[in-house]
C-alpha cells in the first residue's frame, strides 16, 4: 500500500452540483430529518468518492453515505481506470474492505485528485480551520446562507 501518496488528475473536472446530483445532500438532508434536525445541508468544499464492492460511498465532513447504483459514478470510477491506465482504482472487491484510494473533489473549481484512502479520509473529515482573530460565531469563510440554518459537517 502507497503511504500518502496523493495524485492530481487535471483531465478530469467535475460539476459543482455532483453531491446533489448523486443525492448524497438529499440523503444527508432525509437522515437528519430522521434524527429530528431541520435545515439545510451545505456539502464541504472537498468530497470524496469510493465504491465499496459495487456501491458508491460519498464523504463530506463526518457525514458518510453509501448510495445505490449511480450510473454517474460508475463512468466516473470507469474515467479514472482509463486516464490512470488501470493503476489506479477507487473501488475496492467487496463491501467489507475499502480501496487503496478515494477521489477527492473541490466543489469550487470541479478539481480532482486521487488521495490513498486512510489520509484521503481523514482530510475529508476535518473541520474547516478558524482564522485567527475570528470571533466565536463568526463565519469565517464569509459564506452568507440567506439566513437558513446549515447541518453541519
Amino acid at each position: 500500500m502507497m503511504d500518502n501518496l496523493l495524485i492530481e488528475l487535471p483531465e478530469l473536472r467535475l460539476p459543482r452540483d455532483l453531491a446533489k446530483r448523486v443525492k448524497f445532500v438529499e440523503a444527508v438532508e432525509e437522515h437528519a430529518r430522521r434524527l429530528g434536525i431541520t435545515g439545510c445541508y451545505n456539502p464541504t468544499r472537498f468530497i470524496g468518492y469510493y465504491f465499496a464492492g459495487a456501491f458508491p460511498i460519498v464523504v463530506s465532513g463526518h457525514w458518510t453515505v453509501t448510495l445505490d447504483d449511480v450510473p454517474l459514478l460508475r463512468s466516473v470510477r470507469e474515467m479514472i481506470e482509463r486516464i490512470t491506465d488501470h493503476r489506479f482504482s477507487i473501488g475496492s472487491l467487496s463491501e467489507e474492505t475499502h480501496p487503496e484510494f478515494m477521489l477527492v473533489h473541490d466543489r469550487f473549481d470541479g478539481g480532482c485528485w486521487l488521495w490513498e484512502y486512510a489520509h484521503g479520509r481523514r482530510f475529508l473529515e476535518a473541520r474547516q480551520p478558524v482564522m485567527s482573530g475570528s470571533f466565536e460565531g463568526d463565519d469565517p469563510t464569509g459564506d452568507d446562507n440567506g439566513g437558513r440554518k446549515l447541518l453541519g459537517p
